[in-house]
């Protein structure tokens, strides 16, 4: 993909495109990932232009500010559509990424034509539970410490290089997201949405219970769930991950 900086309200924000001339579909990544786990997809849309930022305080996008909402990260996305010329996207997110992509298309959804949701947090008190224990972690001290960190990730996604993993985290300066996510709930603006949604998860992620949470609420969406880890780390699973959002798309 191309990767370009653009100047939006918080600062520079890095993006990965990969200029294709079809419709767009614009990818939101897990914490404390980048759009860089996005990166070897293209093969798998032909005909889509993809489109991958690093969300504010990941990737090489700058620093988010202080304090930060979810909303935050959601409004720049509109103003960087605007910026590439884009009237409407597809949007994919994935955990903290389908947080932020329910939040642009309640907020914006006038340019969000479909909205894919897969693994969305929600608040319950293992979660929150979770996030206060990230939110308080200090950064690692020593080399292995972040190895721990960095092989946590591995388990928790199910997959992923490890070098890729290793460098995605250097590049975060250890922020974390949940302090952001503690008090977000979905529920409401999941409740009100009118945009087709498609429900995603993998049967062995960490956000695994959030699919039928997703679809007690919102038992009209389309749904698909993979088997075992999730396939959107591993290359070889492209186009398993792929073919239930292409047929979402139409």
């Amino acid at each position: 993909m191309h990767r370009s900086y653009l100047d939006l309200g918080p600062g520079q924000l890095h993006l990965r495109d990969s200029r294709g001339r079809g419709p767009v579909l614009l990818l939101l990544h897990m914490t404390p990932l980048s759009g860089a786990m996005f990166a070897h997809l293209g093969p798998a849309f032909p005909g889509v232009r993809l489109l991958a930022p690093d969300l504010f305080g990941y990737g090489r996008s700058d620093p988010r500010g202080e304090p930060w909402t979810v909303a935050d990260w959601a409004d720049p996305l509109a103003a960087m559509l605007d910026a590439l010329g884009v009237k409407e996207a597809a949007v994919y997110g994935a955990h903290v990424g389908a947080a932020v992509a329910l939040e642009l298309g309640a907020r914006h959804p006038h340019r969000v034509g479909r909205l894919m949701l897969d693994g969305l947090p929600f608040p319950t008190p293992e979660l929150r539970a979770a996030f206060a224990a990230l939110a308080s972690a200090p950064r690692p001290a020593t080399l292995a410490e972040l190895v721990a960190r960095v092989e946590g990730l591995r388990r928790e996604y199910g997959a992923g290089e490890p070098f890729a993993l290793l460098r995605a985290y250097l590049e975060t300066g250890f922020v974390s997201s949940a302090p952001v996510m503690a008090d977000w709930d979905p529920a409401p603006l999941l409740a009100r949405i009118t945009l087709p949604i498609l429900v995603l998860g993998a049967a062995a992620d960490s956000q695994a219970a959030s699919f039928e949470a997703m679809l007690a609420l919102r038992p009209d969406a389309a749904r698909h769930r993979w088997p075992g880890t999730h396939p959107v780390h591993d290359p070889e699973r492209a186009e398993e991950f792929a073919a239930p959002i292409r047929a979402f798309l139409g």
